[in-house]
């Protein structure tokens, strides 16, 4: 191949004596992509080119080196465009230091031709990752889990050889910037059919080198309702979710609405991550009762401690620390309202209460526990499907709640707690008007006058307990 197809180089400078154009760009451009960006490696000046560059595109110059690493951006409207010297005796020398051979070719720009020494375009064809040399994971720790991530977004398949040498190299991922793993993971957890990168990832022991908590859930056997021990249940879980996931639309047509105002599609990546977390703390919550049945009290809760403290390592944002924990630390709570309802103890205020406890993440937390159970065993039980239908009839219960939620403003607020019974603005307010609200919301109270009055009778009450 002599030329290169699908980009314009006419910001180059005009005489482009050794200038090329390396790694991703090359890849996405021989794959029929149009590149999100453009890297350059120049043998010789790279702030003379740099500034050739950015007079042609009208970009700016912005200097990302760090020590011992040059590296010159310049950002135009139309793009951006990344400088890196040519540290190498040659372009060949330079592409055998890269980390996988799709990545590890060129293309000269005054030659006009392909530089690949490593066999990346027989790789792409064969949708392969393939590393350049098993030295390749030493150098940057990082790419372990960047071929999967890779994998996961092009589709392709990992080579034999190199996935071998990720298990061996698995201990290094410890060494590396929480945020640069997160950053790889959630690009995984992002693509719609992740399901079995995340299963290789665990069978050659990269998941739990990058989340060692989970080490202690393989062989942590469950109780007569689960046959899988926690690590593969969660494994499963991870799968049952993905699935329902990409059915969500067809399966519940009536929630599409408000499944596009809570930005369910937008939690999936949060959801993946909490589907492999959830049950992460059963290990140090397993019991043994006097019948010697297994049970994990408190488990949800654990779990959630120890996930606050994997993503705080991992550098999550507070907004996704927010999701995961809600979902992790409510995960139990559809369940223990359908074992309510079936022994009859569900009041009318449960399910209300529920939602406002939940809020906007009401949904993912049901759509998680649905995954939950449908993972349970190798097939679903009686008990599992009447869960199941359970949480259908709690979903057409959340659009219910939503609709009066938006129709109904609220009966009283904290003015007339002052005004009204002489109280002093508290923490207290937020409980009374949360308690009012259930309860406007679940039909026990319709006007102004009821919910003065049951405040009044709930004052009176805590009085009398005093």
């Amino acid at each position: 191949m002599d030329e290169l197809t699908g980009i314009n180089l006419n910001f180059l400078p005009d005489n482009p004596e050794g200038i090329f154009l390396v790694g991703g760009t090359v890849r996405d451009l021989l794959t029929g992509h149009c590149p999100a960006d453009i890297d350059l490696v120049v043998a010789g000046d790279i702030v003379h080119a740099a500034g050739q560059i950015a007079e042609k595109t009208g970009g700016s110059i912005i200097d990302l080196g760090k020590k011992g690493f040059d590296v010159l951006r310049v950002a135009s409207p139309e793009t951006t465009i990344d400088i890196t010297p040519l540290d190498h005796p040659s372009i060949e020398a330079d592409l055998q230091q890269r980390d996988f051979t799709i990545n590890a070719m060129a293309y000269d720009v005054k030659a006009r031709r392909l530089v690949d020494c490593t066999g990346g375009q027989a790789d792409i064809q064969q949708k392969r990752i393939r590393m350049v040399s098993p030295a390749a994971f030493e150098k940057d720790p990082a790419r372990l889990v960047r071929a999967y991530r890779m994998a996961a977004v092009m589709h392709y398949s990992i080579a034999g050889e190199t996935e071998a040498a990720i298990g061996r190299h698995r201990h290094l991922v410890g060494s590396i910037a929480g945020e640069r793993v997160w950053a790889e993971l959630v690009k995984i957890f992002s693509t719609a059919d992740s399901s079995p990168v995340i299963m290789r990832m665990a069978v050659g022991g990269l998941l739990t080198a990058i989340f060692p908590e989970l080490q202690s859930a393989i062989g942590c056997t469950q109780n007569r309702h689960h046959p899988f021990d926690v690590f593969e249940h969660s494994l499963r879980v991870y799968d049952a979710l993905e699935a329902l996931l990409t059915g969500f639309g067809d399966r519940f047509p009536r929630l599409a609405s408000i499944a596009e105002h809570v930005h369910l599609p937008g939690h999936a990546a949060m959801l993946k991550y909490a589907a492999l977390l959830h049950d992460v703390g059963k290990p140090a919550t397993r019991q043994l009762d006097r019948d010697g049945q297994v049970r994990f009290p408190g488990h949800a809760a654990k779990s959630a401690d120890i996930a606050i403290k994997i993503s705080r390592r991992l550098r999550l944002s507070n907004r996704q620390r927010h999701v995961s924990d809600a979902i992790i630390r409510h995960h139990i709570r559809p369940l223990f309202l359908y074992l309510a309802s079936e022994n009859g103890s569900l009041g009318r205020n449960g399910r209300v209460r529920f939602f406002n406890r939940c809020s906007d993440l009401t949904l993912p937390i049901i759509v998680h526990a649905m995954a939950d159970i449908m993972a349970k065993g190798e097939s679903m039980q009686d008990r599992d499907n009447g869960f199941i239908s359970f949480c259908d009839g709690l979903l057409d219960a959340y659009i219910a709640y939503k609709s009066r939620q938006a129709a109904m403003p609220p009966l009283i607020s904290g003015n007339d707690l002052i005004a009204v019974f002489g109280l002093s603005p508290s923490p207290r307010f937020k409980t009374l008007l949360n308690r009012v609200n259930e309860r406007r919301l679940s039909g026990e109270l319709e006007t102004r006058d009821q919910a003065l009055e049951w405040v009044k009778a709930c004052l009176l009450s805590e009085a009398g307990d005093q």
